[in-house]
Parts: C-alpha cells; sequence; structure tokens
C-alpha cells in the first residue's frame, strides 16, 4: 500500500502533543508513530523516515516544500533530530491542531482522493503560480495568513467548476491549504463554497488573521 506523506502530519503531531515540555529525538518519534498503528509505516525504512522528518521540518517552519495544509508551528527544533512541541498562539495553528487531533484523522489512513481526469486538473505551471502569488502579495484571500513561498498555497477556483466555473487564468487565485479544503466543502446546494461564504466561516471560527490584508486579495464570487 502506498503511502502518503500527509497522511503522517496528524500522528507526528500527536505523538508531541502528547509530550509537552519533552525534548523528543527522531528516532523516538519514530517508534511512537509507529505504536500509532499507522498501516504500512515502518520506523526502520530510510523512506518513512525520510517522510517523518521532512513534517517535522515543515511543523517547525524550516521548509518551503508544498503541503496538504499551511505549516503551523506546533514543534520547535531544539538541536538536530531533537524537536519539542510548543503550544499555538496563531488561531489558524489553534484550528489545524483540533483538526490534526480529531479521531479519524489520526488513527486512519484516507485514501487518496480522486482527481477528474481531462484538462480541468492540470498541473499549473510554476511561473503562473509566482504570478498569483505577487498579484497577492503572498496573503490567502480565505485567511489572511502571508505565506513566504508560493508552493505554500493551493490553486483555487474562484467559482467552482461544479458551479460553473471556467478553467481559466481570470478563474484562479492562490488559497492556503486550509482554506481550499474548507471552500471544498459541499454545503446543502452540492456546490463549493463560495469566497464569501468562505471569510464569513473563517470570521465565526477565528481562523481569519487580518480581514484588511484579506480583502487585498479576496475576489468575491
Amino acid at each position: 500500500m502506498a503511502k502518503a506523506a500527509t497522511s503522517l502530519r496528524p500522528h507526528i503531531v500527536q505523538v508531541m502533543a502528547a509530550n509537552p515540555g519533552r525534548i523528543l529525538a527522531t528516532e523516538e518519534i519514530y517508534e511512537r508513530v509507529a505504536a500509532l498503528g499507522v498501516a504500512s509505516f515502518d520506523p526502520r525504512a530510510k523512506r518513512d523516515r525520510n517522510l517523518v522528518n521532512r513534517e517535522l521540518s515543515d511543523l517547525a517552519g524550516r521548509t518551503t516544500q508544498a503541503h496538504s495544509k499551511p505549516s503551523p508551528k506546533l514543534i520547535t527544533r531544539v538541536g538536530r533530530g531533537r524537536y519539542i512541541y510548543r503550544e499555538p498562539d496563531r488561531p489558524m495553528d489553534v484550528a489545524l491542531l483540533e483538526e490534526y487531533l480529531e479521531p479519524t484523522e489520526v488513527y486512519e489512513k484516507r485514501p487518496p482522493r480522486r482527481r477528474r481526469a481531462g484538462p480541468d486538473r492540470r498541473q499549473v505551471p510554476d511561473e503562473m503560480r509566482m504570478c498569483l502569488y505577487a498579484v497577492q502579495r503572498g496573503i490567502c484571500p480565505g485567511c489572511g495568513i502571508h505565506l513566504p513561498h508560493y508552493l505554500r498555497f493551493d490553486v483555487d477556483h474562484i467559482l467552482a467548476l461544479s458551479d460553473d466555473g471556467e478553467d481559466q487564468v481570470r478563474n484562479w487565485q492562490l488559497l492556503c491549504s486550509y482554506c481550499n479544503r474548507v471552500k471544498g466543502t459541499q454545503g446543502q446546494g452540492g456546490f463549493r463554497m463560495k469566497m464569501t461564504e468562505l471569510r464569513e466561516h473563517n470570521v465565526m471560527t477565528g481562523v481569519l488573521v487580518d480581514e484588511r490584508s484579506a480583502a487585498l486579495t479576496g475576489r468575491c464570487h
């Protein structure tokens, strides 16, 4: 069974959150993740260890690689291969922590999402991502968070394809992965949230970081 890197992050967060104030070495983290019963995870396999190391670096805010969620600073690197849990102090981090610690997220490996065939889901060139990043000033229009690299964002259709939106650059924007996932939640009408609904959701849940900054790039459709 294939192992997705993003499926390991909730397990790592659970291990760290269960040991507040205690420095954990990577070797111990490997073993504790395996003890959670993660399917197909082998703490002695180099590939699996590398997946954990990559997630640890991102959780400590030390990498610019793209992941399924924006990088919260939930742990601190105190030395080579040594990490300690830190309590979240930003609304975004608190919201993500609660999601990571959901039982279904922690103990079940979810199957990969099925992608629609055809050009609608084609890979967006890096040059276009960089242009969108420059236009938005590195700000997510859903929550107002600033991310330091364009690869931390997901390319989103402002008006969803399922709601007759176009797969054209004028209908693209960059959202942090948290907002992109929330916006993709289907409501009673069976369609993805619109931007106004996403913003209202983030205001109610306390995730909206800076409404004034988000308004600079938030296009309401």
